[in-house]
């Protein structure tokens, strides 16, 4: 009989990570692939014709595709609640840009903007979450 398992562990067994320091992973992807999206954006920007005018919503898409990605490797990576665990990795994302933009004091949209983004970090988490321990 062969050993079925999860296609992202090796011989069906997950890691042991606790919960914490799974977000705290997941969180390192999505800044990994946030960093990368980036650089690609700027190459973009600088070698083509294409107007700055868009890169407010470049950089909004690759936030919530890096939400994504993140979160994604969270599902995969645990055997339950993986939309939670997911959702709270984007929160925690979002939160930790927030907090980076008080530091480095950058103008902050308080308000619905914020709720906003919140929400969207929690949705694209949560969805992540669920393609993760789906797949």
């Amino acid at each position: 009989m062969q050993n079925r398992g999860r296609s992202s562990t090796q011989g069906g067994a997950l890691a042991p990570f606790s919960p914490l320091s799974l977000i705290l992973r997941g969180i390192l992807v999505a800044l990994g692939f946030s960093f990368l999206f980036l650089a690609v954006n700027a190459l973009l920007i600088y070698f083509s014709p294409l107007s700055e005018v868009i890169v407010p919503y470049l950089l909004f898409a690759g936030t919530l595709l890096s939400i994504l990605w993140g979160a994604i490797y969270v599902g995969k990576r645990t055997e339950e609640k993986g939309w939670l665990r997911g959702g709270l990795m984007g929160l925690c994302y979002v939160l930790i840009l927030f907090i980076l933009n008080i530091v480095f004091r950058v103008e902050l949209q308080l308000g619905f903007g914020l709720l906003t983004k919140l929400f969207l970090g929690f949705s694209f988490g949560t969805l992540g979450g669920i393609l993760g321990i789906n797949s």
